[in-house]
């Protein structure tokens, strides 16, 4: 694994050629004394788990300084038409495609807890507020009480309003694309269901998108794709209400690989397996293709 060394993470990344489906580089970074993995993973505009499942040598609770850092930028764009916002929950990123531009962006996103689940489908933007009230939902409200942890039913703009400074409503009403007042929420399934950004990167999105853009919100773990004639696959770690069937997964992979061969890619079995075995959310090569139309 070749690794490049950088200071900071470009969100815009040029967007692959038709047939290919690979962007980015991989990068890294070192350990610094006080630092954090959440403060990390910001300033590269990373998730928490993306860097975990990217690090899995690291004890996150017994950081040591100077430790190599691989910082998972070399993305595989899902596979879905290249248009609007694309969300896919089990990597906890977001993908905006500018229509008619050769680019796009990517975002890591914090998603809906267990039981709380994020919602899939295909939906639209159909209001953007700046500094927007929170009217707590009625479930979450009750939560809470239940909780012992008081919760005023409408939240003002400011510090404590966990929208942030920024929201856009999907056409699924009470589902939000929104900003956060805690910035560790990013990258870790921390929501009643609503999907949130960096602060920076929701005052970047809102600015760009408009009212009427498509939201397709997916659920793809395992994400074969092209560069070139080689192929590739990313696997991440799927949400935990999916990891009882595993096993079956897996299998399911061997099985879609095997299709591959019948079409004259030559598959790297080994490889196929290790990356469903670790699940490090990085695109590895595991096939090629002698001749490709």
């Amino acid at each position: 694994m070749t690794l490049f060394f950088c200071v900071s993470y470009a969100l815009k990344l040029p967007l692959p050629s038709t047939g290919n489906d690979i962007s980015g580089k991989l990068s890294s970074t070192t350990l610094r004394e006080n630092k954090d993995l959440a403060s990390i993973a910001r300033k590269h505009d990373l998730g928490y788990f993306e860097l975990i499942q990217a690090n899995p040598q690291l004890n996150p609770k017994h950081l040591q300084s100077g430790t190599l850092l691989v910082l998972p930028t070399k993305f595989l764009i899902p596979s879905v038409q290249r248009e609007g916002i694309v969300i896919n929950l089990s990597t906890m990123r977001l993908y905006y495609f500018p229509p008619g531009k050769n680019y796009f962006y990517t975002y890591p996103v914090g998603i809906g807890k267990q039981k709380w689940n994020s919602p899939l489908g295909t939906f639209k933007i159909t209001q953007k507020e700046e500094n927007p009230v929170w009217i707590v939902p009625k479930s979450i409200y009750e939560f809470r009480k239940k909780k012992g942890i008081p919760i005023a039913k409408v939240v003002q703009a400011g510090p404590d309003n966990p929208l942030g400074k920024y929201a856009m409503r999907l056409s699924l009403p009470t589902f939000l694309i929104h900003g956060t007042n805690d910035p560790a929420s990013v990258g870790v399934r921390s929501s009643a269901g609503c999907i949130h950004l960096y602060p920076e990167d929701i005052k970047q999105l809102f600015s760009m998108v408009t009212v009427g853009t498509h939201v397709h919100i997916i659920n793809q773990p395992y994400v074969f794709g092209w560069r070139g004639k080689k192929l590739y696959l990313d696997a991440h770690l799927p949400l935990a209400e999916q990891r009882q069937a595993l096993k079956q997964t897996a299998e399911e992979i061997n099985s879609f690989s095997r299709e591959y061969e019948t079409h004259g890619v030559m598959i790297n079995q080994a490889q196929t397996r290790s990356a469903v075995k670790d699940h490090l959310g990085i695109p590895l090569e595991v096939g090629e293709m002698a001749s490709r139309p």
